[in-house]
């Protein structure tokens, strides 16, 4: 009768661990003190959001990720996300010509950005979205 229950529990680990294998590892490396990848940090971001005007110093692509330094005339802060194509940008007060790309047209242009900060970096955040002005 024993060797039956063991064996039991040991198939409803093994189906639990067949299911939920992410979770399983997400555990295992939390529990070795394993720090998630920046990318999957800037995906948990969330909270009240933040937003500034000014004007965009730089713009830095790579892949489909984006670097951004923002001067809003207080402070320059860096906004970044992992995926520029979940940012949503708009225009206002004109329209732009032809297909808006931000790595190649956003350097120097006024807008609104609104970001999730980054908790114990003050001057860093994750971009949500971006209103160009001219």
């Amino acid at each position: 009768m024993k060797r039956l229950q063991i064996q039991a529990a040991a198939i409803v680990g093994f189906l639990l661990l067949a299911l939920l294998p992410g979770a399983a590892v997400r555990a295992a490396q939390e529990k070795q003190g394993f720090k998630q990848p920046a990318q999957e940090q800037e995906k948990r971001a969330g909270g009240p959001k933040d937003m500034a005007d000014g004007q965009i110093k730089t713009v830095t692509c790579k892949g489909r990720s984006m670097d951004m330094t923002f001067d809003d005339s207080y402070e320059i802060l860096r906004l970044r996300t992992s995926d520029y194509f979940k940012v949503n940008f708009s225009a206002i007060n004109f329209t732009p010509s032809g297909t808006l790309n931000p790595c190649k047209t956003a350097k120097g242009m006024y807008a609104r950005v609104y970001y999730y900060p980054i908790k114990g970096q003050p001057k860093e955040g994750e971009l949500i979205s971006v209103e160009l002005r001219k």
